[in-house]
């Protein structure tokens, strides 16, 4: 295929025969150009809160915007220590560059390049699988490592999801909304192990059941997710139905471990909801391929 550039812009740009230009993809749009385009974003955000899950979101969800250098205006100094603490744990690549008694500005230093998303993707998964392992030893009251594996996780979340914000994926809302409900579920998993890490439990089989159940729906919605198989989250939906409104139900009646079911069943049912936006992203893809 083959398309013409106006012969101003060629010759102003001092291109001939061989010359090589750059091709960025924007939705249904191709831009044309000496270099691909690369616009930083920069953005000023006031924080009043001390507490850390506040200003943890707050940051976040900048982080996750593309905005590639962040003022933080602040009134209390105290809480560049915690900023600081959000970086190492939850950013990838970002820095605090400049820092005053009112204020500190972070910028985008190392990140990975949006080519490394499927890769550091495919590292949420397996860092699932191994926190579900580890909620397996927990359950039998062995001591367990668990606040790294979450650290990697909720780090790739946010690159991801900051990749797909910045570079205006096809379908959105639906890949976003597919990574908040794989989250949420892994999320219980963890508050299950902080519990545990706490509260000494007497395992019964009903909670190593849904433990066991949990895992195999995260298990089909993981190999659903590579396979791009509509039937296999289909699957899921006849298997939630099941475990959630009878055994689950039936398991917190008899077992002692209320809690620890109580999250179980909670992980399940999101890695239940993140069926619905996949669903409709892999139809979507499926369309236009064809198309």
């Amino acid at each position: 295929m083959m398309i013409s550039l106006p012969s101003k812009w060629v010759k102003e740009n001092k291109l001939g025969k061989g010359s090589e230009v750059e091709l960025e993809e924007k939705n249904s749009k191709i831009i044309i150009g000496l270099e691909a385009e690369k616009t930083k974003k920069d953005i000023e955000i006031n924080i009043s809160s001390l507490t850390e899950s506040s200003v943890r979101t707050v940051i976040t969800n900048v982080y996750r915007l593309g905005y590639d250098k962040i003022k933080i205006n602040f009134k209390d100094k105290s809480v560049l220590k915690t900023i600081q603490e959000i970086l190492n744990k939850n950013l990838i690549g970002f820095e605090i560059i400049k820092r005053t008694d009112s204020f500190c500005e972070i910028e985008n230093i190392t990140e990975p390049s949006k080519e490394q998303f499927d890769n550091i993707f495919s590292k949420i998964f397996l860092n699932i699988d191994e926190l579900l392992i580890i909620a397996e030893q927990a359950l039998q009251n062995k001591k367990v490592e668990f606040e790294e594996i979450e650290r990697k996780i909720q780090q790739f979340d946010n690159f991801c999801r900051r990749v797909i914000a910045k570079n205006n994926s096809d379908n959105f809302d639906l890949v976003w909304a597919f990574h908040s409900e794989l989250i949420h579920g892994q999320r219980e998993i963890y508050h299950m192990l902080r519990f545990t890490a706490k509260n000494k439990i007497k395992t019964d089989k009903e909670t190593l059941l849904m433990l066991d159940h949990c895992k195999k729906i995260f298990e089909k919605l993981k190999e659903a997710y590579i396979k791009k198989d509509i039937a296999l989250l289909e699957h899921i939906h006849s298997l939630e139905k099941g475990i959630i409104y009878t055994e689950g139900y039936k398991a917190m009646s008899k077992s002692n471990n209320i809690i620890v079911i109580h999250h179980l069943m909670n992980a399940i049912r999101n890695f239940y909801l993140a069926t619905s936006p996949l669903i409709g992203n892999i139809i979507s893809v499926e369309e236009k391929e064809a198309a």
